[in-house]
């Protein structure tokens, strides 16, 4: 996949399949009910709904067009879209996993699904197993019996270690596990992990397909059958995107290649500069020699990504010092928008993460987080200098 170009059909294709009108620009349905023509038409709806709308909970136009941009860029079947990310990983969850079912889980993962895992799926009976990120592939081989699926994410939040999709894709099928990764922080730019053998993509569409920080959206990716469940769940849970938003999300996916491409560079000339600061204990970005994984993101990704995170000499005061300090770099959570931002991950993302899990993952209480957007990379590392020297 490294250096794949996504192709034109990817980028602007899709959604111009959904009716007939020949505009250049996707319409909003902003509608929540459609009109039938008659008492047979709507009872037709109910035997067979494709192709017919009842109601925009259930199909909307505008959505299924940005999902089947989704599902072009991905390289699946099909896709399905959320009112936010997590909405998404509980829908592919929830559809296929039940009481008696066992989930691996990496144990570095998005806190709020670490959350969703422990504190709501085992309430219903599923038992959930917390597995060492470089030992997935490991753990799918040796499952007991009863396991169903696997949830990872690469590159993971914040330290970006990169995970061998290919190798856990292969050990989960020749168990018949359900490979499920969220690849929010790659984008299909820098990896498409269906073409890999994942069974399921999972994206905060909110960060990088949107690219702009003023929507929440989720999608998964996936084929036809694995879909169908996820679909069901969401109809009947209500977790829908609104047309509005789908609409902004086509625009946003339309931008997505050259954004990420800027994105990459800006993140790598950044990590690579920071590295030697003085004040920077170490830089955590994949596409640098010092990183634990450079040659497998090398070869599996086609780029480095647009977050970085830094660990400031000192620890957590002199970190705050460095938040603190910047100018152009927005203190704010979340990632994958035109604006850097920057946090602090032990007080947003693993905020409740206790000592022993920070130190698993590789995280220290001085770890700044980067979201690299699009300004100049000379005025972004002007501030990032002009911060540290503050710490």
């Amino acid at each position: 996949m490294a250096n794949q170009k996504l192709g034109t059909l990817a980028v602007h294709g899709g959604e111009d399949q959904v009716w007939s009108v020949p505009a250049v620009n996707t319409p909003i349905y902003q509608t929540t009910t459609y009109r039938f023509d008659s008492a047979a038409d709507a009872a037709a709806y109910l035997d067979a709904p494709d192709g017919k709308w009842l109601y925009s909970r259930l199909e909307n136009p505008t959505v299924i067009a940005a999902e089947r941009k989704v599902a072009l860029l991905e390289g699946t079947e099909q896709a399905a879209l959320f009112a936010s990310g997590m909405a998404a990983i509980h829908a592919a969850l929830v559809a296929h996993l039940a009481a008696g079912d066992t989930l691996l889980v990496a144990d570095t993962i998005y806190g709020q699904t670490t959350r969703l895992v422990r504190t709501i799926l085992t309430r219903f009976g599923v038992k959930v197993v917390e597995v060492p990120l470089q030992r997935l592939a490991e753990a799918a081989a040796a499952a007991p019996a009863g396991t169903r699926a696997l949830l990872f994410e690469t590159p993971t939040n914040p330290t970006m270690r990169v995970v061998d999709v290919a190798a856990v894709a292969a050990a989960c099928r020749a168990r018949g596990i359900l490979s499920m990764v969220d690849a929010t922080f790659a984008t299909p730019v820098n990896l498409r992990p269906a073409t890999l053998g994942v069974d399921l993509v999972i994206h905060s569409a909110t960060k990088y397909l949107n690219g702009h920080c003023d929507h929440l959206a989720g999608a998964v990716a996936g084929n036809k059958p694995l879909l169908a469940p996820v679909l069901e769940v969401r109809r009947t849970a209500g977790g829908t995107m609104d047309p509005a938003v789908a609409y902004d999300l086509i625009r946003g996916m339309k931008t997505l290649e050259v954004r990420i491409e800027r994105q990459n560079a800006t993140a790598l000339r950044l990590a690579e500069a920071l590295e030697h600061h003085p004040m920077v204990a170490r830089v955590h970005y994949p596409f640098l020699r010092s990183h634990p994984d450079h040659d497998l993101a090398r070869r599996q990704l086609g780029g480095g990504g647009g977050v970085l995170s830094l660990s400031v000499k000192g620890g957590f005061e002199p970190c705050c010092r460095v938040h603190d300090a910047l100018r152009i770099v927005a203190r704010a959570s979340s990632l994958g928008g035109v604006e850097s931002l920057a946090s602090i991950p032990v007080i947003s993302s693993h905020r409740n993460a206790t000592d022993a899990e920070l130190a698993a993952q590789g995280i220290d209480r001085g770890l700044l987080r980067v979201s690299v957007g699009l300004e100049d990379p000379g005025d972004l590392l002007a501030d990032l200098t002009q911060a540290l020297g503050r710490a």
